[in-house]
């Protein structure tokens, strides 16, 4: 990610009130991870899978923190099952970023199958999503979602794509 975009969803989390992130180290947010682990305005708990993470940000949020959890594009399909059985069944909100790879424009070609499968498995686990492209987008993105996240108390996903992630 570009220093901008780094900004902007930082400037996100804290203006939306996260105070706790949960991270599967990842390339693709591997300046963010590094930003958000020196920063204390939040605590930071790095994992090591997806479903992992998604436990942990369950009992973050019972404890009285407001989590967010920055997964890959690919880290949505482990996490599905954790995301079902504690935030979908227990009504735990749950702010969730992801890198949206596979979108139209991004030329890595074994990350196409994503494109095909985050959206549908959003739309099958009933998690409310939208999609970021530009960088001047993330900030009001992630406090929208995180506002609705703790009204809905459900999960809800910011996509990140196109010159968001470059």
């Amino acid at each position: 990610m570009q220093s901008e975009a780094v900004e902007a969803v930082v400037d996100g989390l804290k203006r939306s009130g996260v105070d706790f992130i949960s991270l599967l180290p990842d390339s693709d947010f591997s300046t963010l991870q590094a930003q958000v682990s020196k920063d204390s305005d939040f605590e930071y708990v790095p994992v090591s899978t997806e479903s992992v993470g998604v436990g942990v940000c369950a009992g973050a949020w019972l404890a009285g923190k407001r989590p967010a959890l920055l997964i890959p594009t690919s880290g949505l399909l482990v996490a599905s099952w954790p995301l079902t059985s504690l935030n979908l069944a227990w009504d735990l909100p749950l702010l969730l970023l992801i890198p949206f790879r596979g979108d139209i424009g991004d030329a890595f070609w074994l990350m196409g199958p994503y494109k095909d499968t985050t959206e549908p498995l959003l739309d099958v686990l009933h998690i409310h999503h939208t999609v970021v492209s530009k960088i001047s987008e993330i900030t009001p993105a992630i406090i929208d979602a995180q506002g609705s996240t703790i009204s809905w108390q459900r999960p809800v996903a910011v996509l990140m794509t196109g010159e968001t992630i470059k």
